[in-house]
């Protein structure tokens, strides 16, 4: 039965659980005001390079592509991820962040140790929808050192999706409480995985839902922060110096593949290209399905030093390859 409009203003969902506690494997970092941030290592015996999962607010329990992660362990490439406050395994308010620079903080943290612990060492940034503009915003406002930038499905022109995006009446809904009570976790991010139409996809939002590590309500305030990093995205890309490659899921629903192809149109570094996976959707399809020639592009990044491409500049729309 559907509830009435004005009882989805009026009365948000029960508060989001506590993190479980995260198993064997745990490396609790220390972020500059002292909060405590979940992340994982996986170290091969001799690193040539370091490979990121830069999370977004939806993290989950697992580490993300199993098949990529063995294939990096195996060709040398240490693998980390970071949950950032009041995500994933991370202790903090679920769901709504007062200052969203602090959420940043928390990556530009977690940038730092990285370089502590594996100084002189490669870094890639591969970031997944929402993720994908956290990415490139570190690789530019972090500190120095990353070689390579990965943005699979970057959420940045977004389409409509059914079981993606929300009906007319969560948009009536969430409209008022942005007005009403802004700081309200009251956005269900993924309500209707059921209703996701390529079978990959709604298998894995099927999984997120049932995943109790999972943040699924979110506040307004929070939502139009991470709004502000999709729309800095283009510029960001601009920016970087180093070569940037973009995975583009052919069945995804979500994503405006017009997006991608800007964002590349941006890139200013010779290697930087867009791989089309044709069996990947918006999830974690678009990825598995293209660890052959993502390994293969980072360690060509391993070898070959990039340049800015001073002949064609950001917005010139031709595509560069390795």
């Amino acid at each position: 039965m559907r509830r009435p409009l004005l009882q989805l203003v009026l009365e948000p969902p029960g508060g989001p659980a506590a993190p479980l506690q995260p198993g064997p494997g745990a490396d609790w970092i220390v972020g500059d005001d002292g909060q405590r941030l979940y992340s994982r290592w996986l170290r091969p015996v001799h690193p040539r390079g370091l490979v990121w999962y830069v999370l977004g607010p939806e993290c989950g329990a697992a580490i993300p592509y199993p098949r990529l992660t063995q294939a990096l362990l195996d060709g040398g490439f240490v693998v980390t991820l970071m949950h950032a406050r009041g995500t994933g395994y991370s202790p903090g308010v679920r769901g709504d962040i007062k200052d969203d620079q602090a959420l940043l903080r928390d990556y530009r943290r977690f940038r730092v140790e990285i370089d502590r612990r594996y100084p002189g060492v490669p870094v890639f940034l591969v970031g997944h929808s929402a993720g994908a503009a956290v990415a490139a915003d570190i690789a530019v406002t972090g500190t120095p050192g990353v070689a390579g930038v990965v943005l699979v499905n970057a959420a940045y022109r977004l389409r409509d999706a059914k079981g993606m995006t929300p009906t007319w009446r969560q948009y009536a809904a969430y409209a008022a409480n942005l007005l009403v009570r802004p700081s309200a976790p009251v956005v269900d991010m993924n309500s209707r995985p059921f209703d996701v139409a390529f079978g990959p996809d709604r298998e894995d939002a099927i999984a997120m839902q049932r995943d109790p590590v999972v943040v699924r309500y979110f506040s307004m305030r929070m939502l139009l922060a991470q709004k502000r990093l999709m729309v800095r995205l283009p510029e960001n890309v601009a920016a970087l110096t180093v070569p940037v490659l973009i995975i583009e899921g052919a069945h995804d629903a979500l994503i405006d593949p017009a997006g991608n192809d800007e964002l590349l149109a941006r890139a200013a570094v010779t290697g930087s290209t867009k791989v089309v996976a044709p069996d990947g959707g918006h999830g974690s399809t678009a990825v598995e399905t293209t660890v052959e020639s993502l390994v293969r592009w980072l360690d060509a990044r391993l070898v070959t030093p990039s340049r800015v491409d001073v002949r064609n500049g950001p917005g010139d729309g031709e595509r560069r390859h390795p």
